[in-house]
């Protein structure tokens, strides 16, 4: 197989998974459940390519459960379910969508979803990527809601989740020009708040930056064993706490963080109370448009 073949194996599971998953979304279900069943049937037929995320209401991106989460989702949360699949290291499925539980915010929903389609019928060799922004910020605020400006598309490749080119959420004065063959992520955030994400105290997502010298040997093993099972993938904390005792976890990663092995990713979120719907896919950028991959 070739590396498209990979990037194209990787999409199509994760679309397999994403439109499974629709189904775990009810008021009431295990965030833990949900995150810990898509990512058993992903690991089924391929690799993890990050967590899943499910972000909810003000959460735009980057929560994931913790072991011990109890957290179940209410009548009234705007839920985004973000999945990433990778093929041999090759990262061609990242894709999300949003579901409202409340029946109360399709128009919030649909926002992220048009400009994504709308965004998606733009790609092609050699369109900016600040066309694509403007066509986004444009149909999100045609639907009376805001782009959070500070999230955007991406590269996918080997072991990287997030590459050039960046692809904005909203207009800008420069763009770099798509190329033929690149395997891109666009994914619009609507949001009913500031349109600006910001970082929280939690974080249960990490990923290996650099190896490191300690003196702490469970940090050491811990460190060895993230880079031979993630290589530079994100992982989730809850992954380790299968086979780490809870209180050496907890010291060997901050020691791993504050010695800068491993690089964090906090939650984002905008304002409190504020709701924010997600739509993303996975492309190849071809000469006069684009194969959606996942």
């Amino acid at each position: 197989m070739s590396e498209l073949d990979y990037y194209i194996d990787a999409g199509r599971i994760a679309g397999e998974v994403s439109d499974k998953s629709k189904s775990l979304i009810k008021v009431g279900a295990s965030l833990l459940e949900v995150a810990e069943t898509i990512e058993g049937w992903i690991k089924e037929k391929a690799g993890l390519a990050f967590p899943v995320n499910i972000s909810v209401n003000e959460n735009a991106s980057h929560f994931t459960p913790s072991s011990d989460d109890k957290t179940v989702f209410g009548e009234k949360d705007v839920v985004n379910i973000d999945i990433g699949v990778q093929v041999n290291g090759f990262v061609g499925g990242d894709t999300a969508y949003t579901i409202d539980l409340s029946g109360e915010n399709g128009k919030l929903v649909e926002a992220s979803e048009e400009a994504l389609q709308n965004a998606i019928s733009l790609v092609r060799a050699g369109r900016k990527t600040n066309e694509i922004g403007k066509e986004i910020e444009s149909t999100i605020v045609g639907h009376g809601f805001k782009p959070i400006r500070n999230l955007s598309g991406h590269g996918l490749g080997e072991y990287e989740v997030h590459s050039e080119p960046s692809i904005p959420n909203i207009s800008m004065d420069y763009g770099e020009e798509l190329e033929e063959g690149q395997i891109i992520a666009i994914e619009p955030f609507a949001s009913t708040g500031d349109g600006l994400v910001r970082e929280d105290r939690r974080t249960e997502i990490f990923s290996f930056d650099r190896e490191v010298l300690t003196r702490n040997m469970d940090a050491r093993a811990m460190l060895a064993f993230i880079q031979a099972e993630y290589k530079t993938l994100p992982f989730a904390e809850r992954w380790l706490a299968k086979k780490y005792e809870p209180f050496k976890l907890k010291v060997a990663l901050k020691e791993l963080v504050v010695r800068e092995a491993l690089s964090q990713y906090p939650v984002l979120k905008d304002r409190p109370g504020s709701l924010v719907s997600q739509a993303e896919k996975s492309l190849v950028v071809e000469k006069d448009s684009c194969t959606i991959l996942g």
